[in-house]
């Protein structure tokens, strides 16, 4: 489903009663082929794109990467496969490969691009991939072992301050953080509440558009210990799609190909790339 339609959709108190009434009452196992009839070119285009990658990621700091991604994922997020996926995070991701980080804490794993991409880029860091939906735990897992990392991540559920304190207790670490739980990093990223965190390196997704202010909360913490960059996302332009992938789909369906990177994101969406002990840096 094109991202309009579905604004469409929660926009409208009839239509997205409709919408939930219809998943309570129609199977998974029905719903699959109603939406290929019912939404055929994007059907088709999402298919294609999946084949002609063979389901690796075809750009970015993670290229070459094998996606075992989660049925939504699969529908709606050809940004992972594409590369497209947070662009906006591509130089602090490089920088954060460069650091060699010997621990990384990825709370809020996902289906895992993060948290095994870091594991292939990293080789020497060890991953907790920390994951509260139990369902997408066998995902990050078997995206891990085909791409042979399957040995440096290991897969938790929710985080809490005490799984914080409990993973950063060790003052040799030379830990990074990477953060995407909407809207409660405000809670959990509080040297109030975890000392520990001055001397880790944190990149955060932040959201105001569930904690208000929660981006500038968060600055205000950490602005005293660490180097702040903020970055803020961006629409995606037809540039931005791989230009040696595809290309026929590139150049006939341009509107569609911008489309497939969508990221169907709430509110305007930022990351702060914290950086421990470099106080005197710091840019928007």
């Amino acid at each position: 489903m094109r991202y309009a339609t579905w604004q469409k959709i929660e926009a409208s108190p009839f239509w997205h009663g409709a919408y939930r009434g219809y998943r309570s009452l129609v199977p998974p196992s029905m719903r699959a082929p109603l939406r290929a009839l019912l939404t055929p070119r994007w059907h088709i285009a999402t298919s294609l794109v999946r084949a002609a990658s063979r389901h690796r990621v075809v750009a970015g700091p993670f290229r070459g990467m094998r996606l075992e991604l989660s049925p939504l994922s699969r529908r709606h997020h050809m940004g992972y496969i594409l590369g497209s996926q947070e662009l906006e995070l591509r130089e602090p991701i490089e920088q954060i490969i460069a650091k060699r980080h010997s621990k990384i804490l990825n709370v809020g794993a996902a289906d895992g691009y993060y948290a095994v991409g870091l594991a292939m880029r990293s080789p020497r860091s060890r991953v907790m991939a920390f994951e509260a939906l139990p369902e997408l735990h066998p995902v990050i897992t078997r995206t891990a072992r085909v791409n042979n990392v399957v040995d440096r991540v290991v897969v938790f559920g929710a985080c809490g301050v005490a799984e914080l304190r409990h993973h950063l207790n060790d003052p040799s670490d030379r830990a990074l953080i990477l953060m995407d739980i909407e809207g409660a990093e405000a809670e959990l990223l509080d040297p109030a509440a975890v000392p520990q965190l001055a001397n880790c390196d944190i990149l955060v997704e932040t959201h105001d558009a569930f904690v208000p202010g929660c981006t500038d909360t968060l600055i205000e913490r950490f602005r005293a210990t660490h180097g702040i960059v903020r970055y803020t996302a961006r629409p995606r332009a037809l540039s931005d799609y791989p230009s040696d992938f595809l290309p026929l789909l590139r150049r006939c369906f341009p509107r569609f190909a911008v489309e497939l990177m969508h990221e169907r994101r709430t509110g305007a969406q930022q990351w702060l790339y914290l950086v421990a002990g470099d106080a005197e840096a710091g840019r928007d």
